[in-house]
């Protein structure tokens, strides 16, 4: 069985884990970031999906959280990763204001935790009436593609309440 995608893109087989050319066909952008690489944030991105997902959403889930690692990457190595433009910017001083940004959120040190933001589920209203997100929520709204991951991760894990 196979699921309609996008447009350019006629069925993707829900079969997992995603493979490299499956992960290229939708997301062509990435094509001069090696095998190698796209592979390990595929590996990084089954870690963030779990068994009861339905399978097209896991294995798209699986394949957007990929490319949100490799942006991320790419934004914190200052365009190594994703050559744009066609120059190289191996050497070059990173011109993006987000090179080095940590989103490191909680820091344990042996017995010792940290926290540099309060947790919840994402839906909160804090004092100004504005949404407040998790640190987590924070990570995956950096790019379109961690966006995207976390719509199927609503989708996918309801947030249930015990009372």
């Amino acid at each position: 069985m196979t699921y309609p995608v996008m447009p350019g893109l006629r069925t993707i087989n829900p079969a997992m884990p995603p493979t490299v050319d499956e992960f290229r066909k939708v997301f062509p952008e990435f094509a001069d970031v090696s095998d190698e690489q796209v592979q390990f944030y595929l590996d990084q991105g089954m870690l963030w999906i779990d068994t009861y997902w339905e399978p097209i959403d896991a294995k798209l889930g699986a394949m957007y959280a990929a490319a949100h690692f490799l942006t991320m990457q790419n934004i914190a190595s200052g365009g190594v990763i994703i050559n744009e433009g066609g120059s190289d910017s191996g050497g070059s001083t990173p011109s993006d204001p987000e090179v080095g940004k940590i989103w490191v959120k909680t820091v344990r040190f042996r017995d010792r935790m940290v926290s540099y933001e309060r947790v919840g589920t994402g839906n909160e209203k804090t004092q100004s009436g504005n949404t407040a997100t998790t640190a987590s929520d924070d990570y995956w709204q950096a790019t379109l593609y961690g966006q995207m991951y976390l719509s199927y991760r609503r989708r996918n894990v309801p947030h249930v309440a015990v009372v």
